[in-house]
């Protein structure tokens, strides 16, 4: 049960973020002028199963304004371009607490 409960609450966390995600890179493409800090961001990853890792990569490459570029070969790290790089550690915050934390529960 609670594995069902960590899955349901990922793919409600992906379709929130998807939303949220589209609205803000949509704000930037529909805006007179464009103010991003597009840049390439290392994320730590915590996860000890290598389905968990890609699973963190996909998501974060599914929602608009990131896309994961690389996984580390010992898959402690995403590398992953982001449309706006002004904050790296809330948007580090953000994808752990998203995805990360709930795939750590799936892989118990």
């Amino acid at each position: 049960m609670r594995k069902l409960v960590a899955a349901l609450a990922l793919a409600g966390g992906f379709l929130w973020d998807l939303l949220v995600s589209s609205l803000l890179v949509a704000r930037i493409v529909l805006g007179r002028r464009v103010d991003t800090r597009p840049a390439i961001l290392v994320v730590p990853v915590h996860l000890r199963r290598d389905w968990a890792v890609v699973l963190y990569a996909y998501c974060t490459s599914l929602t608009p304004g990131s896309t994961c570029l690389h996984i580390s070969a010992d898959r402690r790290r995403l590398y992953l371009h982001i449309l706006d790089g002004r904050d790296p550690e809330a948007t580090r915050a953000r994808f752990a607490r998203i995805y990360e934390r709930r795939l750590m529960e799936l892989e118990r």
